[in-house]
């Protein structure tokens, strides 16, 4: 009776089985370490061990997260460093601004700044774009010159030199190329996996032809590249102001072949501190209707920037000193034979001269004789200004040859042909157009643009006497036809009046003759 009483009163009924938790197998008894299970919200169930070994790994990397104390000290001393760097290179950029320009270049391609870009001065270094001319003051180190954006209102800066350009359009290319494949990948395998699950068989490799194996080869073209980079800029939103610009103006005419070797066009030419001025128009130079224009501003030039202006003339063919001729000397050979009027010797010799007066920041002018078109100097480094002398008549400039006498009427096809050929020209290939009906108001046009450009390259904080000055004007008197040059400037003195009479006598008299043809016309 007592056995059934007490398997009545168990804990257990006898159909269910008792869990074997509540026994401890080890020999170590109450003392042993039991694993208490907790219950998630999940419902899942979880020891406390494995909940204390998380809390120590987390709390043994919060400690080895930590710097170290050498850390620290090794991060203070590199931003001290970068601090004094940034000093001595501030100090550097004052001292520049009252230095002499060393030399000037024209930019062949574009440059937007970014923080990347290791400039010596954070927030100092000078955007530009293709076709800017860039006076250098000195040079900085191998990545960096000192100089300004020839522009009003520009001061000094740091400049990238021609190996950070390229460094720089390099690893843009580089990342252009690497964004490139990534796409063509990424598509690639989209259109592979929808394909094989539809149909579920491969599909064929197409032949290798000729065609498609130089689609493998990736030709870096600018113009793809500049539209990547747009439609890149356009999907990434930051992603351009964190890597520096650098663009190349796309080229003009049809794309090259790819069989055809591109000619590599370096970022920068150097050209004189101050461009030349030289007068085109409305004619040939050699007959008297071009001569007495273009010697009548050349005298106004001189009275209105007496001592800023340096006014010679240039007998030899500048036109043949092109860049691909000078710096290739095989190509001398062919210039000497051919029949030119001047050898290549007397050319050099002229730039150099051109060259050296512009170094003194003065305003020169060149009375050149063989240069009636801006295509002939296009593809030299002399970068002048350019002065069309426009009449945008042709019955005027009829009547002032036929006015000159029988020796100048009998080369007026010759004449009106050229002016013809001047007028078909764009307008961005001059500088300034001069179609005024009054010589004053040519002048006065002249005298604004020549002044502008003035103040673009003398700023304020420049010193205004140049040491090059003095020497160079004395070796310019001494230098080359410094007869034509007086010549020139009696002749101007002697002519302007007459030239003043002569435009304003013709103007009236055509004014005359073209009201009644306006009247006819009208009725």
């Amino acid at each position: 009776m007592v056995q059934k009483t007490s398997m009545s009163r168990g804990p257990y009924p006898p159909s269910q089985e008792i869990p074997m938790e509540v026994f401890d197998p080890s020999p170590q008894g109450k003392y042993s370490k039991r694993k208490g299970r907790f219950k998630r919200s999940d419902g899942s169930t979880s020891s406390d061990t494995t909940s204390n070994s998380f809390v120590r790994q987390g709390s043994a990397e919060s400690y080895t997260s930590r710097p170290s104390d050498s850390d620290v000290s090794l991060e203070e001393d590199r931003e001290a460093l970068r601090k004094e760097a940034e000093r001595q290179a501030l100090a550097q950029l004052e001292k520049a601004k009252t230095k002499p320009v060393a030399f000037a270049v024209r930019t062949n391609v574009g440059y937007n700044p970014s923080p990347g870009d290791e400039v010596p001065v954070h927030g100092v270094a000078i955007t530009f774009e293709p076709k800017d001319f860039l006076h250098i003051k000195e040079k900085y180190n191998n990545d960096w010159w000192i100089g300004r954006l020839v522009k009003e209102g520009c001061e000094v800066g740091f400049i990238p030199s021609p190996v950070k350009l390229d460094s720089l359009r390099l690893l843009q290319e580089q990342k252009l190329r690497q964004s490139r494949l990534s796409s063509s990948k990424s598509g690639d395998n989209s259109s592979s996996s929808l394909g094989d699950v539809v149909t579920g068989t491969r599909r064929p490799t197409p032949p290798a032809s000729g065609n498609e194996m130089t689609n493998l080869a990736f030709e870096l073209d600018p113009i793809e590249l500049e539209d990547e980079e747009a439609e890149l800029g356009e999907h990434s939103g930051s992603a351009k102001t964190s890597v520096s610009s650098v663009t190349t103006p796309p080229p003009h005419g049809k794309r090259i072949p790819f069989f055809k070797k591109t000619e590599h066009v370096p970022p920068y030419d150097v050209v004189p501190s101050m461009r030349p001025i030289i007068l085109v128009g409305p004619s040939l130079k050699g007959y008297e209707v071009t001569d007495m224009m273009q010697k009548a501003l050349f005298d106004f030039l001189k009275h209105r920037f007496d001592g800023r202006i340096s006014i010679t003339r240039v007998t030899a063919d500048i036109s043949l000193a092109k860049r691909s001729v000078l710096n290739n000397p095989s190509k001398h050979i062919i210039i000497e034979r051919s029949n030119t009027r001047s050898s290549l010797a007397e050319v050099q010799s002229e730039i150099e001269r051109i060259f050296e007066l512009a170094r003194t920041l003065q305003l020169v002018a060149l009375d050149a004789d063989t240069i009636n078109h801006p295509a002939q100097l296009s593809k030299t480094s002399l970068a002048p200004i350019i002065v069309y002398i426009k009449i945008t008549s042709p019955k005027v400039l009829q009547r002032l040859i036929k006015s000159r006498g029988k020796s100048q009427s009998k080369h007026l096809n010759v004449q009106i042909a050229a002016s013809e050929k001047l007028a078909q020209c764009p307008p961005e290939m001059f500088d300034i157009i001069l179609d005024e009906n009054q010589l004053e108001d040519a002048c006065e046009h002249l005298a604004e643009y020549l002044e502008a450009y003035w103040k673009a390259t003398h700023p304020p904080s420049s010193t205004p006497p140049n040491p090059l000055l003095n020497r160079t004007m004395a070796s310019a008197a001494l230098a080359a036809s410094p007869a034509p040059v007086s010549n020139l400037q009696v002749q101007v003195l002697t002519s302007l009046r007459r030239n003043l009479s002569f435009w304003g006598g013709l103007e009236a008299t055509q004014q005359a003759r073209e009201v009644p043809q306006q009247q006819e016309y009208t009725i």
